[in-house]
């Protein structure tokens, strides 16, 4: 085995088990919101696993369309969460900054 099948090995082991982690807290968590920051977490999975394609097909159109979906689901992938989660508040009580003046006095 060369280095580059091991460091892929490697780095696809690592992104799969931060999946398996993610989806293992999705499904212990009972909070809605609680559940969006394990849904953060697998972007890094996500990206582990597009350079563990990059390093075993080098610089190719595979390697390169993997490499930049992990980027942009790293980059965005929290985006989308708050946006998400601005929703599900303005869901359950209208406006997404209700009560968020009586949240500030209580912390004060």
């Amino acid at each position: 085995m060369s280095a580059r099948h091991v460091a892929a090995t490697a780095l696809l082991a690592a992104g799969a088990s931060i999946e398996v982690l993610a989806v293992i807290g999705l499904a212990a968590l009972r909070d809605t919101f609680d559940r969006l920051h394990v849904v953060g977490l697998a972007t890094f999975g996500a990206l582990l696993v597009g350079v563990a394609v990059a390093v075993r097909e080098s610089f190719s159109l595979i390697g390169d369309k993997a490499l930049a979906t992990g980027v942009l689901l790293v980059v965005f992938g929290p985006v989308l969460v708050h946006t998400t989660a601005r929703s599900l508040r303005t869901r359950e009580r209208g406006d997404w900054r209700a009560d968020i003046e009586q949240h500030r006095e209580e912390d004060s």
